[in-house]
C-alpha cells in the first residue's frame, strides 16, 4: 500500500524561523547588558585599586597594627596624576644617590627614588609601581578603567590613562599643585562617555554636585598634637647636660628637608637645666608646636636638635647628644628617630629621646 508523506507548510516553516529568531534577539539582549554591567563592576574595581594604592588597604595588619603603605605613605602627598602611579619619569642626575626624576606629571616637581638614609634608618621616596600593568601594544603603561576609555590625545592619555583626575584643596577649592592637595577625586567617562562614573562635574562650583571623593584628607593625614612629650633617657655614667642647652623638637613631614619645630611655647626653645636628667634615669619635658599642621600617614621622624638663630640649613643642624657641640661642623643624625603615624586614630606624640 502506498502512503502519503506530509512536509512542512510554508506558514509552520515561517514560524519556526521567527521563534529561532527571537530567542537569538532576547539572547544578544541579555548578553549585551551582561557586558556593560561587566565593564561598569570592573570600573569599579580598579577604581578601589587605584585607592589602594595611594592610601594602601587599612584592612591589612603587621603585628597586630594596620599597614602602612601606599604613595601618599611614601611621597607625603597625593600623587599629581595617576602616572605617577606607574612610573617615576624622566631621570634628572644618575650619579646622585637617591636618583632623582622629574615627575611624569609635572616636569618642574622632583621625585626621589625610594632611598634609606644609612645613618638614620629613616626612608622615603617613591618605590612603585603602585599599580601593576602590562604595557599595552604601543609599549606605554596605561591603567584603564573597564571601558578602555583613552584620553583625547596622546599627551592627555599618558597622564591619566582616560580618567578624569581632579585635586582639590582641603576647602575643596580646586587645585593643580600637590603641596596644596587634600581631596582626589577621579571619573570615569563610562560608556561611549555618555556615563560618567560616579556622576557629576568635577569642576562644578558647587561639590555636591561634583563625583564623590576617591580619597579624602582624612584617609591620608593626621592632625598634630598641640603638645608633645619628650622623655630623655639617660643611659650615661653621668648627669646630662653638663650645662644648659637651649632645644627644639624637629618633626619630620615627609622627608629630612621639610619639617616643624616645636618649642616651650614662649620662646623658640626650651631649655634643658644642667644636671636635669640624673644618670640613668629619665626626665619628660614637654614640647609645644607653633602650629598643628596635618602630617601624612607613615613613619615619619624625629629629632632633638640644638636652637641655632637664625635656624640653619635644613642638612645643616646639630642633634642634641649629650651637649650641643658641633665637633668637627658635620650634623650628627645617627640618633634621629621614627614614631608611626596611622590615618583616622588620635596621634598622640609620647616620644622618646635616648642619650648613650
Amino acid at each position: 500500500m502506498r502512503k502519503s508523506a506530509r512536509g512542512f507548510t510554508l506558514l509552520e516553516m515561517l514560524l519556526v524561523i521567527f521563534l529561532m529568531a527571537l530567542v537569538a534577539s532576547t539572547g544578544l539582549m541579555l548578553s549585551d547588558g551582561v557586558e556593560e554591567q561587566g565593564k561598569y563592576d570592573e570600573t569599579k574595581r580598579r577604581m578601589e585599586l587605584i585607592r589602594k594604592a595611594i592610601v594602601g588597604d587599612p584592612t591589612r595588619t603587621v603585628n597586630g597594627a594596620p599597614e602602612i603603605s601606599g604613595f601618599a605613605a611614601d611621597m607625603g602627598r597625593l600623587p599629581l596624576c595617576l602616572a605617577e602611579l606607574l612610573e617615576l619619569g624622566d631621570e634628572i642626575n644618575p650619579s646622585t644617590s637617591p636618583r632623582t626624576f622629574e615627575s611624569p606629571c609635572d616636569d618642574t616637581v622632583v621625585i626621589a627614588e625610594w632611598h634609606i638614609d644609612a645613618t638614620t634608618g629613616y626612608a622615603s621616596g617613591w618605590r612603585g609601581p603602585y599599580l601593576q600593568v602590562l604595557p599595552e601594544r604601543s609599549g606605554a603603561a596605561r591603567f584603564r578603567d573597564g571601558y578602555g576609555n583613552q584620553g583625547a590625545t596622546v599627551a592627555v592619555d599618558a597622564l591619566n590613562s582616560g580618567w578624569v583626575w581632579q585635586l582639590y584643596e582641603a576647602d575643596e577649592d580646586l587645585t593643580a599643585v600637590a603641596a596644596d592637595a587634600a581631596l582626589l577625586r577621579i571619573q570615569s567617562a563610562g560608556l561611549d562617555g555618555t556615563q560618567p562614573y560616579p556622576p557629576g562635574n568635577v569642576a562644578d562650583p558647587a561639590p555636591a554636585n561634583r563625583p564623590n571623593p576617591l580619597v579624602v584628607g582624612d584617609d591620608w593625614r593626621v592632625q598634630l598634637p598641640l603638645t608633645a612629650a619628650v622623655t630623655f633617657k639617660n643611659r650615661s655614667a653621668g648627669n646630662l647636660p653638663v650645662a644648659a642647652q637651649n632645644l627644639v623638637l624637629r618633626i619630620y613631614l615627609s622627608d629630612l628637608t621639610s619639617f616643624i619645630d616645636a618649642d616651650d611655647g614662649s620662646n623658640d626653645y626650651l631649655a634643658l637645666a644642667a644636671d636635669s636628667v640624673l644618670a640613668q634615669h629619665n626626665n619628660s619635658q614637654y614640647f609645644t608646636l607653633d602650629s598643628t599642621p596635618k602630617i601624612p600617614q607613615g613613619m615619619r621622624s624625629y629629632a632633638v636638635v640644638c636652637y641655632e638663630a637664625p635656624p640653619a640649613d635644613p642638612a645643616d643642624f646639630v642633634v642634641f647628644d649629650k651637649d650641643c657641640d658641633a665637633g668637627n661642623g658635620a650634623p650628627d643624625t645617627g640618633n634621629i628617630r621614627a614614631f608611626s603615624v596611622v590615618p583616622r586614630q588620635t596621634l598622640n606624640l609620647n616620644l622618646d629621646w635616648i642619650i648613650p
